[in-house]
């Protein structure tokens, strides 16, 4: 009770220090398994509601304020766009950490010290980036968040983990660089690093370009935006799965929530170009992440592409805010930015589920590869639900939470087309075909990984033993399978307070965005409630017709194999994650060229030499070191 008590800046500084001291002691009980796991776990969790709380209170205020936390000495900006992120982040922690409760105690008891500590350190750090107030914290925190993802990367210690670790931490410290003399350049002509000033100060055309590019690079580096992806795919395979998870729906948000705050908030009303430039790239991060998400059998670099290519989805609708600012399009502004933090927050949710679902599978039988999974749906029913909903979310089919904010997404990009500006009218159906075909990639993605992944017959005798995860794992993907559903059917209740974040951030009134049950846009409506009642009624009238008019029952018939043209069927003869994908790889052979040529052998061969992996994890330990000794002090 005393929680619900608190308001949001002692909510905070609570779940940073829960977040903190869990990990430390367990870590430092590490060697007692069970009690080890819970700490951290519960901790994670406990903080996590504590943020929760605390963002859905700055939410109902609707003011932004600046002051510094209690007991710590850190100036937090508590705003609309600050808490929506944090709420973003602690949902899927939550779960990440209820999930973390099984998975560390059957962890190897190094791995344990090491996972529950910097997945907690990683979470404190996050959520401290997105209240900061000024460009110092929020590359100090962003770089602490980095070197704890790199050494959960690394622990495997395998030649892919090591490559895996490499490319993050070569990644992570050009993006800290670019972001470094972005904020440098803004430092020398405004003479400060605090954004409120930087809001209101006045920068020359040429020093707002630099530094917006500098930013969208440093930014982009942490996003994963193609072509700035490489560190990404192996990443989200080497680490723990829950923490990969976290790696999609916190590290990465982070860096989309710095191109919105540069691109629309610190830098004054952007350029046209700005808004192109990113719409540009966030359609070729989504139909190319889509596409080479396809081709992958490893199903956690399959999700990672997956996310990828919603990175590309959600930069639509902050490219499309700036083309709206630059155009003076109030609506189109309103409309993308809606649409934008909307999926920001729902792909937080469907592919939080679909990695822990991932890691359960992983943990029951040790395989990552589709091509030897099969058969899973009857041996682990409720992680194949979860995952079959959180699937569908992702291709944004209706009524979930994925196929809302897409629509939304659409909407906007009608409203671009309609534009006076001839760029923006060409651009507009461009930009909605090639969502139309990302959503059609997105399809394919669920025949592929559920199809071969829990249909079928088993490949190999690990996939014909599994059994349920234990019930901490299950719960986490279900509950979040679970909150994909009502935040679809909901969504007309729930768009209106998107809709107020989006017009804090624009300063212009809020977009009627829902009344009466139905989503309103200028363009079009749709009652998400009703599309889930249809689609549940439709399918009980053939057995309601059939219930009435049939006559007497026959009687059962006898079943045999499945025809295979006269041979005996085996598990061979069932359809392959390659056979699948094999079309496509075929008709899109020069895109799938495009990256062994971009970086080609002899240049991957020269980066990951044994001694510059070496180099750098001693120079990541000693860089976290001195950020923890900075932080505290």
């Amino acid at each position: 009770m005393i929680l619900f008590a608190l308001p949001p800046a002692p909510l905070l500084t609570l779940a940073l220090l829960v977040w903190l001291l869990s990990g430390i002691a367990g870590w430092i009980l590490a060697g007692a398994a069970r009690v080890s796991s819970l700490i951290s776990g519960l901790g994670g969790i406990l903080a996590s509601a504590a943020v929760i709380l605390a963002a859905t209170r700055i939410l109902q205020s609707g003011t932004s304020v600046t002051l510094v936390l209690p007991v710590l000495p850190f100036t937090a900006e508590l705003s609309p766009l600050n808490a929506l992120l944090l709420l973003a982040m602690s949902v899927t922690a939550l779960f990440s950490s209820l999930y973390a409760c099984a998975w560390l105690a059957n962890a190897h008891q190094r791995k344990r010290a090491r996972t529950g500590l910097l997945c907690n350190l990683l979470l404190a750090a996050l959520s401290a980036a997105a209240i900061s107030a000024s460009a110092t914290e929020l590359i100090l925190m962003m770089e602490m968040a980095a070197l704890c993802a790199y050494f959960m990367i690394v622990q495997a210690d395998d030649v892919k983990s090591r490559r895996a670790g490499l490319n993050q931490f070569l990644s992570g410290r050009l993006g800290t660089v670019c972001l470094i003399l972005a904020f440098a350049l803004l430092h020398h002509a405004g003479g400060s690093l605090s954004f409120d000033v930087l809001r209101h100060t006045p920068f020359t055309t040429g020093i707002r370009s630099v530094a917006f590019l500098l930013a969208l690079a440093g930014f982009g580096l942490y996003a994963g935006i193609i072509p700035l992806h490489a560190w990404v795919p192996q990443s989200h395979s080497s680490a723990p799965a829950h923490a990969a998870a976290l790696f999609s729906s916190t590290l990465m948000k982070i860096g989309i929530i710095g191109i919105l705050k540069v691109g629309l908030d610190l830098l004054g009303v952007p350029p046209l170009w700005w808004g192109l430039v990113v719409l540009l790239l966030a359609i070729l991060t989504a139909f190319i992440g889509g596409l080479y998400a396809l081709m992958e059998h490893d199903i956690r670099r399959l999700l990672a592409y997956h996310t990828l290519e919603n990175v590309g989805i959600i930069l639509l609708g902050i490219g499309g805010a700036m083309v709206g600012v630059a155009l003076n399009l109030p609506v189109l502004a309103s409309l993308a930015l809606l649409a934008g933090l909307f999926h920001l927050f729902n792909h937080g949710l469907f592919k939080t589920a679909l990695f822990l679902g991932a890691g359960e599978i992983e943990m029951q039988t040790g395989i990552k590869d589709m091509e030897k999974l099969g058969g899973l749906a009857r041996l682990m029913p409720w992680t194949a639900v979860a995952m079959l909903i959180a699937l569908m979310s992702m291709a944004a089919l209706p009524p979930l939470n994925g196929f809302a904010s897409e629509w939304l997404l659409y909407q906007s990009l009608f409203q671009l087309s309609a534009s006076h500006v001839f760029i923006a009218r060409l651009a507009g159906p461009v930009l909605a075909v090639g969502l139309a075909l990302t959503g059609a990639l997105a399809l394919m993605c669920i025949a592929k990984v559920f199809g071969v992944t829990f249909l079928g017959a088993p490949r190999c005798q690990a996939a014909a033993d599994a059994t349920p995860a234990p019930l901490a794992m299950t719960l986490s993907s279900v509950l979040l399978a679970f909150l994909c559903v009502i935040f679809g059917i909901a969504s007309p209740w729930i768009i209106p307070h998107f809709a107020a974040v989006a017009a804090s951030v624009l300063n212009i009134p809020a977009l009627q965005a829902a009344q009466n049950g139905a989503a309103l846009t200028p363009v079009s409506a749709v009652s998400a409630p009703m599309v889930a009642i249809l689609l549940l009624a439709m399918p009980l009238v053939p057995w309601v017709i059939a219930g009435v008019l049939r006559g007497a029952r026959l009687p059962n018939r006898l079943r045999g194999e499945a025809w295979a043209c006269g041979y005996g069927h085996s598990a061979d003869m069932v359809v392959t994650a390659t056979g699948f994908a094999q079309p496509l790889r075929v008709m899109f052979a020069p895109l799938y060229r495009l990256r062994q040529r971009v970086t080609p052998d002899a240049l991957v061969g020269a980066l990951h030499q044994g001694w510059l992996g070496a180099f750098c994890r001693r120079l990541a330990f000693i860089e976290l070191a001195v950020l923890l000794v900075v932080a505290f002090a």
